[in-house]
């Protein structure tokens, strides 16, 4: 099952932007500086092999390098543990994607396959265990033999480890995000983030950079429930009508802090609040609160302080 979490690094990492800032803060080599980044492009990510497996919604890209397409192909799963058989999936997938080009007829040249750049983004707490050949899945084998067993590789990127970016850009900054430990610099990041965004390429990324931090937000505290538009499942953003992603992350932030202060109001009057009235508040906006907050004096009961209708 595709998580939200998921959906929106796809999201966030199907704008152009992010995969040539991608390349150019955290990839080494001269070979990248030669990239022409203006020429980044999604391509097809739908395969079908020739025995009639279905791969769907792979990440891959093109770039020109010279004269020819370098294809990169990001893996945007953010497993929270390490897959032993990422060198073997890495494989396939690039075999499918090989199979594709010859059956479309988008070979460099005849008879010649373009290269493939293989990217496995790595968000998981835990260090990243499995092998980053193939051939290091493979039993020994005599030394004849060696020669003609597979060894696809691919980079790695851990987030959770990375020193620093070779630039400080919007990558580097979602990165920073990901390894933030307090609503204040998560936020504050996210800010930065959305106004670096918004300068560079418009809305389109910045709704996704919205979506993403959003849900990074509501990862870091339960209680901050920041909603804003684009968010997966939502067509509009809730009362207030919020224009920008900051006004959404302010709104955010005083709607969290509202219902922290209803549940300290409410836990010394009443103690334990139950699971039936968390909920409530939790998915609750300001119009509630404001009603709960008048009626906290004069209730004797959380029944009574929640009821939808109150006598005459």
């Amino acid at each position: 099952m595709v998580s939200d979490d998921d959906t929106a690094y796809k999201q966030l990492f199907a704008h152009p932007e992010m995969v040539r800032e991608l390349l150019q803060g955290f990839v080494a080599g001269e070979w990248v500086q030669q990239l022409d980044v203006a020429t980044i492009e999604r391509v097809n990510g739908n395969y079908i092999s020739d025995g009639g497996d279905h791969r769907h919604g792979d990440m891959v890209w093109r770039v020109r390098l010279a004269e020819q397409w370098v294809y990169i192909y990001l893996l945007l799963e953010f497993q929270s543990r390490s897959d032993p058989w990422m060198a073997l999936r890495m494989q396939v997938y690039i075999g499918l994607l090989y199979q594709d080009l010859i059956k479309r007829g988008e070979l460099p040249q005849p008879g010649a396959l373009p290269p493939v750049f293989p990217v496995v983004l790595y968000s998981g707490k835990q260090r990243w265990r499995a092998k980053m050949n193939l051939s290091e899945l493979i039993v020994p084998v005599p030394d004849g033999l060696q020669a003609l067993q597979a060894a696809q590789s691919y980079l790695l990127l851990d987030i959770h480890r990375l020193k620093s970016s070779l630039r400080k850009n919007l990558v580097a900054l979602v990165f920073d995000m990901e390894r933030a430990r307090s609503g204040q610099d998560l936020t504050s990041l996210a800010l930065r983030l959305d106004s670096a965004a918004q300068r560079k390429s418009g809305f389109d990324l910045s709704q996704s950079i919205g979506v993403w931090s959003t849900l990074r937000l509501q990862q870091l505290s339960r209680r901050l429930n920041i909603t804003c538009k684009g968010n997966p499942g939502e067509d509009v953003m809730p009362r207030p009508e919020l224009k920008t992603f900051a006004e959404g992350l302010q709104y955010g932030m005083m709607l969290g802090s509202q219902r922290n202060r209803l549940y300290f109001l409410l836990r010394k009057k009443f103690g334990k609040v139950p699971r039936r009235y968390e909920n409530q508040i939790d998915n609750s906006e300001m119009d509630d609160l404001d009603v709960w907050f008048d009626r906290l004096l004069d209730a004797k009961t959380l029944k009574e302080l929640f009821a939808e209708k109150q006598p005459a």
